[in-house]
């Protein structure tokens, strides 16, 4: 079961006597949002070049809604932020319109994918990428109705230098940024380590340089609110960097009495909400006074988190995005660890440019799990919860988990309310899964699908020589070509989020989660004959025969070849029809 902290909130201006209301209003649902695609032209300022992007725009979002645009690292693409960071679900529940450019064409030299934040036709209000990032984002409010206020932009590596960037170059139109893993203004590209060694090292400007750097360019007087989230541990984007961009942050912004990180340090706090690992992540807020009831300037979240990653493509330095419950482990993203997506959106919800709304409300942050398993029979403690605003500060919360019962399985919710000194209400709720420890933990669900609908649903992985076969997250089976959008593989699901290319053995004789009785479905393979006989599907004698069927595939391991299962345990030579 999850072991996150995630806030589902209400809010409502209503007068004291009402309270109790707020007890009896139902839990808000997951939505599922409708995502766009569009092309930004080539626009005629200096390189400019076509980009494409994403908009995802949760169902019953208000009117006008927060926008969060986020930028994907080097060597991914706008789907991965998409499919595997966390930030779709997390639109869902706080609603926001979120924005996944993709930079699709680049100049120069430099890895896949990559955000040219070391060029400086790239770094300037006016040409090059920063500006496509602008234009997109103003396309966007020509589509959707965006609230000006509150107007966010985040990304990871590469892309968390260009947030950095974007906050520098058009400090006028963000509201807030969120760089993960990112660059300070105005280095060179020896501020990676790319050494492939851990540790990592790197050369940096020097503070002075760096903050004269951004002075230039800076157009506004907006104190631009900045997060800057790190691993410890990263080899690629050195802990160096973080401090560099902390640092300079406040030299630019902050008053000259409180221009360095002891003397603007507010407060510490530990990284919350987080799945199954907090990695010792801190959270810590600098001030422009060094008060903690101040508006931030600069929040950093620092963890030690671990250098491997369960994804096969990833480098193992340590450099990530942690996408909490609701993300994958994707290429560089990682799920265990502090949510990113939380942690960014209660930053962001607290630093809209004039400071308007949602801070009129009280934040309710919960302590512990959210969801919340608690084992069949064992006695249920709520952790509890903690609410701030921004007039009163620390406001009191009263919790309601009547509804719990720890002696039978099922899901039940606590429900927390929090009003401020303007009868201002905020609720939240947390959902309490009281589970049968011995009960099987498999879904035992199938889905048909080709192998590339199942590589872009996260069911599959991209793998083999030039990631030209598709894997089963589960099992590591292929099943088919990762480019193959017209084969029907049926993949099953275990433990929830793991698929398998055969059926797992708890869920045999359950129909596979459809209900029991289902006559057997054909499935079929194009693999090599090497993948068959690895998954036996075929064995070899002398040459490869298919199992059961005993038709002949081929002699070579690497040859290809169809082979079905038209039924249980019997595979023949050819495709289901």
């Amino acid at each position: 079961m999850s072991n996150v902290t995630f806030n589902w909130i209400r809010r409502v201006a209503m007068p004291a006597l009402t309270l109790s209301i707020a007890f009896m209003l139902p839990s808000l649902p997951a939505s599922a949002g409708q995502t766009d695609s569009y092309t930004l032209p080539q626009q005629s300022y200096n390189q400019s070049r076509a980009r494409n992007y994403k908009v995802y725009v949760p169902d019953n979002i208000q009117s006008p809604a927060p926008m969060v645009m986020a930028l994907h690292g080097c060597k991914q693409t706008n789907n991965d932020v998409l499919n595997d960071w966390g930030m779709k679900a997390a639109a869902d529940r706080y609603g926001f319109i979120l924005v996944a450019p993709y930079i699709t064409s680049y100049d120069g030299l430099r890895n896949q994918d990559c955000w040219g934040f070391w060029f400086e036709h790239h770094r300037h209000q006016g040409a090059g990428e920063v500006e496509d990032l602008h234009q997109i984002a103003l396309a966007v409010e020509s589509n959707y109705a965006v609230d000006s206020q509150r107007r966010y932009i985040t990304g990871l590596s590469s892309g968390g230098a260009m947030a950095v960037v974007a906050a520098v170059a058009h400090n006028e139109y963000w509201a807030a940024a969120a760089p993960a893993a990112g660059i300070p203004y105005g280095e060179d590209a020896a501020s990676v380590s790319l050494s492939g060694q851990c540790p990592g090292s790197a050369t940096f400007h020097s503070l002075a340089r760096v903050v004269s750097d951004m002075g230039a360019e800076l157009d506004d007087a907006y104190p631009i609110p900045l997060m800057v989230l790190q691993n410890k541990n990263d080899c690629t984007v050195i802990k160096a960097s973080a401090d560099l961009i902390r640092d300079a942050h406040l030299k630019a912004f902050g008053d000259p009495a409180f221009d360095t990180p002891a003397e603007a340090e507010a407060e510490s706090v530990t990284c919350s909400p987080y799945y199954q690992n907090n990695y010792s992540c801190v959270r810590t807020r600098y001030t422009q006074n060094g008060t903690s009831g101040a508006r931030s300037l600069v929040e950093t979240v620092y963890l030690d988190g671990p250098l491997a990653t369960p994804n096969s493509q990833d480098t193992n330095h340590g450099h990530y995005w942690v996408g909490g419950e609701q993300g994958n482990n994707g290429k560089w993203a990682l799920r265990v660890g502090p949510s990113y997506p939380d942690i960014i959106w209660s930053f962001f919800a607290a630093h809209s440019r004039d400071g308007s709304a949602p801070e009129g409300f009280p934040v309710i942050t919960l302590i512990g799990d959210n969801p919340m398993s608690v084992a069949l029979n064992t006695a249920f403690t709520d952790p509890g919860a903690t609410a701030e605003d921004a007039e009163d500060g620390s406001v009191s919360v009263t919790a309601d988990c009547s509804s719990v019962n720890s002696s039978a399985a099922g899901t039940y919710s606590c429900v927390y309310t929090a009003t401020d000194s303007d009868a201002n209400v905020t609720t939240a709720e947390r959902q309490v899964n009281v589970t049968d420890p011995n009960a099987p933990t498999e879904t035992c669900e199938q889905v048909t699908a080709s192998p590339s609908a199942h590589v872009s649903a996260g069911r599959a992985y991209a793998g083999g020589n030039y990631n030209l076969r598709a894997l089963a997250n589960g099992d590591d089976v292929d099943i088919g070509g990762s480019f193959d959008s017209w084969s029907s593989v049926i993949l099953y699901e275990g433990d929830p989020g793991q698929w398998f290319a055969s059926e797992p053995a708890a869920c045999a004789g359950n129909g596979g989660g459809n209900g029991g009785g289902d006559p057997f479905a054909c499935q079929d393979w194009n693999a090599s004959n090497l993948s068959h006989n690895m998954a036996s599907r075929a064995y070899y004698a002398g040459g490869y025969y298919s199992t059961g069927g005993d038709d002949y595939l081929g002699a070579f391991p690497g040859g290809y070849a169809w082979v079905k299962e038209t039924s249980d345990g019997v595979f023949e030579k050819g495709q289901c029809q």
